[in-house]
C-alpha cells in the first residue's frame, strides 16, 4: 500500500469522531475543519491550495450570477483549475519540495460543478455547502469523484444508523485487507518471481503488465472501499468506483466497470460534447481517453497508453455492432464468461509492451 495515505486515513478517523461528537446540524462542519486542519499538518500546500480553491470557484460562481457573465467567467475559472492542474503534474506533484495532495480529485470535481452551474443543472452553490462537499477527508487519497446533487442528497437524509455505521467500519477493515495483503504482498511476490522487467522479452513485459493491472485494481480499489467506509461511517452512501472489472465482456464494458466515477465524468465533459460537436463518437472516444490518460500522468507513455485504450473501446463497439447486425453466434454464457475477461486483460495490459517497444522505435 502507498504508506503515504495512512495519515489521511487516520485524520479521516479523527474527522468521523468529531463528527458524532457534535449535534448533527454542524457536525459537517466539525468534519471539514478536522480535513482543513489535518490536511495542513499532512501538506499544508494541499490545504491552502483546496480550501483557497474552495474559496474562489464559489465566489467566481458568485460574481457569474451577479454580472450574468457565466459563460466567460466559468471557462476562465475552469481555464485556471487546468493550468494549476497541469502545473502540478509538471512539477512531479510538489512544489519547492512540498507535497499535493488530492489536486487531481478536486480539479475534476470543481469543473463538475462549473459546467453543471453554466449549464444552468444545478443552484449556485452556497459556501458553507461548497465546502463540506470539498473537505471531505476520505475521498482526497482515492477519490470517487462524487457529483455534488447526489452529494446534497446524502446529507439531507442523512440520520444516525447503526447499521451503515458498522457496515462502513468493516468496508474499511475489508479495504485494507484488499489494499495491503492482496496489493501490496501479493504484488510483490508476483513480481519478484517474474524478476526485473528491463531489456526483458515482449511476453515478459506483457505478464508484468498484467500482474501490475491486478495490483493495481486491489489497491485501488482497496483504498476506495475504505474512502467509502469511512463516509459511510458519518451517513454518506457515496458513488461506487468498482463495479466487478473481472467480469467484463468487453473494453466498453471494461471502463463502466473501472473507475466509474472518472470514466463518468470523461464521459460527460468530453466524450458527449466532442462526439456532439464533430458528430463523431469515435472522436469522442479518443479525445476521452486522452484526457484520462494525461490525467494520470503528463508524458508520451500515457498519451500512446490513451490511444491505445481508446482504439481497444472503438475495436469493441465495432464488434458488438457488427454482431448484432451480422447476427453472429455468441460464445455459451460459461465459456463467455472466462474467455472474455481473459481477453480484456491480455489487451489492457498489452499497452505496456507495445507502447515501450513503440517509444524505443521513436527515439
Amino acid at each position: 500500500m502507498t504508506w503515504e495515505v495512512l495519515p489521511l486515513i487516520a485524520g479521516s478517523m479523527a474527522a468521523v469522531a468529531v463528527f458524532w461528537c457534535l449535534p448533527l446540524r454542524y457536525a459537517q462542519d466539525g468534519f471539514a475543519l478536522v480535513t482543513a486542519l489535518g490536511l495542513f499538518l499532512i501538506s499544508p500546500l494541499s490545504a491552502v491550495w483546496l480550501v483557497g480553491s474552495v474559496l474562489a470557484v464559489q465566489q467566481a460562481m458568485v460574481l457569474a450570477n451577479a454580472t450574468g457573465q457565466r459563460g466567460t467567467i466559468v471557462g476562465l475559472a475552469i481555464a485556471g483549475l487546468a493550468a494549476a492542474f497541469v502545473g502540478s503534474r509538471l512539477s512531479g506533484e510538489s512544489f519547492g519540495g512540498w507535497m499535493i495532495i488530492g489536486i487531481a480529485y478536486f480539479t475534476l470535481r470543481h469543473i463538475h460543478v462549473l459546467v453543471e452551474f453554466y449549464l444552468d443543472r444545478i443552484k449556485l452553490p452556497t459556501l458553507r455547502l461548497y465546502a463540506h462537499y470539498h473537505l471531505l477527508m476520505p475521498v482526497l487519497f482515492s477519490g470517487p469523484i462524487h457529483r455534488l446533487p447526489h452529494f446534497e442528497r446524502q446529507c439531507q437524509r442523512r440520520r444516525w444508523s447503526a447499521e451503515e455505521f458498522f457496515g462502513g467500519a468493516e468496508r474499511v477493515l475489508f479495504g485494507l485487507a484488499m489494499a495491503v495483503i492482496l496489493g501490496q504482498f501479493v504484488g510483490d511476490v508476483a513480481n519478484d518471481v517474474i524478476g526485473p522487467t528491463q531489456d526483458r522479452s515482449f511476453a515478459v513485459l506483457w505478464a508484468a503488465s498484467a500482474i501490475d493491472w491486478l495490483r493495481l485494481y486491489f489497491l485501488f480499489a482497496g483504498l476506495t472501499n475504505i474512502a467509502l467506509g469511512l463516509c459511510l461511517m458519518i451517513g454518506l452512501r457515496l458513488e461506487e468506483n468498482f463495479n466487478q472489472p473481472w467480469r467484463a465482456q468487453n473494453m466498453v464494458d471494461f471502463w463502466s466497470r473501472w473507475h466509474i466515477t472518472l470514466s463518468m465524468w470523461c464521459r460527460d465533459y468530453v466524450y458527449f460534447p466532442v462526439a456532439a460537436a464533430l458528430r463523431s463518437p469515435v472522436a469522442g472516444a479518443f479525445c476521452a481517453m486522452v484526457v484520462l490518460g494525461l490525467w494520470h500522468e503528463l508524458s508520451w507513455y500515457y498519451f500512446f497508453w490513451a490511444l491505445y485504450q481508446a482504439t481497444g473501446i472503438v475495436l469493441s463497439q465495432i464488434y458488438i455492432r457488427a454482431g448484432a447486425e451480422l447476427g453472429l453466434p455468441k460464445l455459451p454464457r460459461t465459456l463467455g464468461a472466462i474467455v472474455a475477461p481473459i481477453a480484456v486483460l491480455a489487451w489492457l495490459s498489452g499497452a505496456r509492451p507495445v507502447i515501450v517497444n513503440l517509444l524505443e522505435v521513436l527515439r
